[in-house]
Formats: C-alpha cells, sequence, structure tokens
C-alpha cells in the first residue's frame, strides 16, 4: 500500500561510507533506515545511478518530525545524497496527521521526499510531477515541500521540481516548491521550480493567534520561511503557480517569508519569471520575498504592476536597484549578462526556452533544431506542383514544434526524419499524354491502305509507354 512496503535494505552496510541505489525499493530502504531512528548516513554518500518512478504509491518521508532540530541527528537524514542528474517522478503523498501526539502515525509530520535533512546535502537532484495534498484535518505543525520539508544546517545544489502541492486547513503550514522550512544555517543554489504551490489555511483548528508575530502560513516557490538562523538563497528561479485559498499567508515567489528576528535572510541573483501568483485578503504577496527584514540583491521579477514595483514590499531603505530588476523580457540579452555576472561558484546560467536557467537544465534549454532545419532547406530545390502528394511535406514542416527542450531532443529529431521520410515519399504526377493522344488520333483518322508503308506510323503508336511521370 505504501513504499513502507517495499523497502529494500539489503544494500546497506555500516561499515561503508559510499553508496549506489538503483531501485526505488533501495530509496525507500534509506527511509526506513533512517526513520527506526539508528541509521543518519552522517558522513555517508549515497548516489542515484538511474532515473526512478513512484509509480503514484505512498511514499513514507526520508526523516521524520521526530527528528531534532538542533544537534540530535536520529530520524534525520545528515548524509549527502547525489542524484547524478538524475529524476524521481511521480511522488505522490497523502498521509497526514490526522491525530496530534499519535505515534503511531506513519511519519509524524512529514510527507515529501526528504522529510528532515540535518547537516545534510541534497545534490543534483529531479523531482517530475509530484502530487502531495495535505489533508484539511492535518494537525502537524509547519514545513512541506516537495524535496525536503525540514532543512536544518543542510545545503540543497542544482535541484528541480515540478507538479503540486496543497496544505491544509485546520493548521498552518510552510510551504515550498523545494523547502518547506530552514533552520539554523542553509544554502540553497542553483535550484528551480515550476510546482503549483497552493495554500489553504482557514483556522478551522482554531489555533491561530492574530497577535502573534508570525504570519499563520507562508508560500515560497523555493522556500516556504526560514524559522531561525541565516538562510541564502542564491542563483534559483521559479515559474510555476501559487495560488492563496489561505485567510492570512505571506507569499514569495522565492522565499514566502524571512525576517531579522534570529539570523537574516539572503536572496541573491534569483529570478520569478512567473505572474501567476495569488494573494490573500490582505494583499501579503511579494515578487521575490516577503521580508521584514534580509536582504535581497541582483534579482529579477516580472515588469508588472501587480504587487507594486517593488519585490519587498516591507524593507525599508533599499531602492528597487539595489533589489533587482523588473523587466519585460527575460530573453534579452541583459538578463543572462546579470545573472552570470552575479553567479555564485559553479553555477552556470545559459539562454534557455523563455528565460534563462542552468546549463545542467536539459528540460529548459532550447533543443537542436539543425536535422530539423536542414530537411527544410532540402525543399527548397523542390516543385510542389510536379508531385501528387507534396502536402505530406507541408503537413510535416507545419507540424514542427520549436519550443522543445532537450530533454525532448529525441522529438525533435523525429520532426527532421518525419519532413526527410515525406521527400523520400514523394510521387510524380503522371505525365501529360494530351499531345500523345491527339498524334495518335490523327493517325487513327488516317486510312493506310492509302499508303505504301504505313508500318512507321503503326510502329510509333505502339511505342507509346504510358507509365512516364511528369
Amino acid at each position: 500500500k505504501t513504499w513502507g512496503d517495499k523497502t529494500d535494505t539489503s544494500w546497506y552496510d555500516e561499515d561503508e561510507t559510499v553508496f549506489h541505489i538503483t531501485t526505488a525499493g533501495q530509496l525507500a530502504g534509506i527511509a526506513k533506515l533512517v526513520n527506526e531512528g539508528t541509521v543518519t548516513f552522517e558522513g555517508k554518500t549515497v548516489y542515484l545511478d538511474n532515473d526512478l518512478d513512484l509509480a503514484g504509491i505512498e511514499w513514507i518521508s526520508i526523516g521524520t518530525g521526530r527528528g531534532g532540530l538542533n544537534d540530535d541527528k536520529p530520524y534525520c537524514f545528515c548524509g549527502t545524497f547525489d542524484g547524478q542528474g538524475h529524476v524521481i517522478s511521480n511522488l505522490y503523498s497523502r498521509d497526514s496527521l490526522l491525530v496530534a501526539n499519535d505515534d503511531n502515525e506513519r511519519n509524524l509530520y512529514r510527507t515529501l521526499l526528504f522529510g528532515n535533512v540535518n547537516g545534510g546535502e541534497i545534490r543534483n537532484l529531479g523531482v517530475l510531477d509530484a502530487d502531495v495534498s495535505i489533508d484539511s484535518n492535518d494537525v502537524s505543525a509547519a514545513g512541506e515541500a516537495i524535496l525536503v520539508d525540514f532543512l536544518v544546517n543542510g545545503k540543497i545544489t542544482n535541484c528541480w521540481t515540478t507538479g503540486r502541492i496543497a496544505s491544509g486547513s485546520y493548521l498552518e503550514k510552510n510551504i515550498g516548491g523545494i523547502v518547506g522550512v530552514t533552520l539554523r544555517k542553509c544554502t540553497i543554489s542553483g535550484c528551480y521550480s515550476t510546482a503549483t504551490l497552493t495554500g489553504n489555511f482557514a483556522n478551522s483548528g482554531g489555533y491561530y493567534n492574530p497577535n502573534l508575530y508570525l504570519p499563520p502560513e507562508t508560500i515560497g516557490g523555493i522556500v516556504g520561511t526560514r524559522f531561525d538562523g541565516n538562510l541564502t538563497v542564491t542563483d534559483c528561479w521559479f515559474g510555476g503557480k501559487i495560488v492563496v485559498n489561505s485567510i492570512l499567508a505571506a507569499v514569495g515567489g522565492i522565499v514566502g517569508y524571512t525576517d531579522d528576528q534570529l539570523g537574516s535572510g539572503t536572496v541573491n541573483n534569483c529570478m520569478v519569471t512567473t505572474t501567476d501568483m495569488g494573494v490573500d485578503n490582505d494583499g501579503n504577496t511579494c515578487w521575490v520575498a516577503y521580508a521584514l527584514g534580509g536582504t535581497v540583491e541582483n534579482c529579477y521579477w516580472p515588469n508588472d504592476t501587480k504587487y507594486g514595483p517593488s519585490p519587498l514590499a516591507y524593507v525599508g531603505g533599499q531602492s528597487n536597484e539595489e533589489q533587482g530588476t523588473a523587466v519585460t523580457d527575460f530573453t534579452s540579452a541583459d538578463v543572462l549578462t546579470g545573472l552570470r555576472t552575479n553567479a555564485g561558484e559553479g553555477v552556470e546560467w545559459v539562454a534557455g526556452i523563455g528565460h534563462p536557467t542552468f546549463v545542467w537544465d536539459d528540460n529548459n534549454i532550447p533543443a537542436d533544431y539543425t536535422a530539423v532545419d536542414a530537411a527544410i532547406a532540402s525543399t527548397a530545390t523542390l516543385d510542389s506542383s510536379l508531385y501528387t502528394n507534396y502536402s505530406a511535406v507541408e503537413d510535416s514542416i507545419n507540424s514542427v514544434d520549436r519550443a522543445k527542450s532537450k530533454a525532448q531532443q529525441t522529438e525533435v529529431d523525429a520532426m527532421a526524419k518525419a519532413i526527410e521520410d515525406a521527400i523520400a515519399a514523394l510521387q510524380y504526377k503522371d505525365a501529360d499524354y494530351t499531345k500523345v493522344d491527339a498524334a495518335i488520333a490523327k493517325a487513327n483518322a488516317l486510312n493506310k491502305d492509302n499508303y505504301k508503308d504505313f508500318t512507321g506510323v503503326e510502329a510509333a503508336v505502339n511505342a507509346v509507354v504510358r507509365d512516364k511521370n511528369i
């Protein structure tokens, strides 16, 4: 019924420090080992050697709510997980904590791929088509995101997510496209999300006190909120959608909420490429981050007055220029140059589909259309009027989709082949035998008996070949 029923831990040896996994059962085995509280993977590295499909079966997070928020390592993943550029698809979760303080509940407040990462790093990993919905009566506390729910003293590098995540209405959540909540010192670099994030907080549990300093719910395209310590988000972009059904929520395209209490938040060299971001009744949405303090620099967001000219409506003392620049065209050379100039170590920005992205991001870098263009160019010497089926060539050219990515290169190559095949299958029209038929009619009108030798005419008529093409 869940991946907890399909775990494989046979590959784990406590004396080893490097592991390579290849199956979803082995990935679920990491969750089993960590969630039992006996293995943390501290000082160890797990490599994912191929793509995995979780097949829409209920996932059990790696790390639980029992995990410590400081130096308590049990029940947390504390090692390094390196996806090596591979993708985990169809992550699914409907598991929620419906009974407060019930240790029998499956995963104690955590629902996503990694529930609790403490002192560890997740890198070079994609999560495709996640489907996460938190029960409206869920009584668990903050921290829900597609990749990591709780990140403590951790790092996320070169990761991406797509899909959807929706919070419940009973108790506040902090939801993010990559990370839900960060504590202590955390760094997120070279990441992006195109997920749809939906906040549904309605205070149906009656727990929210409007006199509290913190907002009840936060929604961030990359990070939901920073609870304490220093958070640095650099070289990230969000191109998804944020839906706000919450009665009150702090929303930001990169970070949902940060302040200057118990640490600070820094957002640098990031991009929000979507305008599809909702607001609560109080209008608590900012382009980049809802930040009561903190630093936002060298960022880009849509040139749209939807949330006012500033991405940080509540940060005093910073001009828009210091924060970043609103742009109309993300494909302009200025945007790419600005990102490259301010990029962090190890980050390489390149031109992408609709906006810049990372050099490793095959999902958002244009495919190579060289073969398509060559196939189309080869039709320039063809006279369409000579063929019975030239419309097939025209149809194959008109079917070319110029919006494909490197990840879809095989589809682009198939477009080129379709044009080439249509050219190879061209059939000439039949030749025009009108003059031949007229000459034969003229010959047939003659009386051959009037001539000494009519055989030349007969031979010429008999020599007519009727299968010639145009």
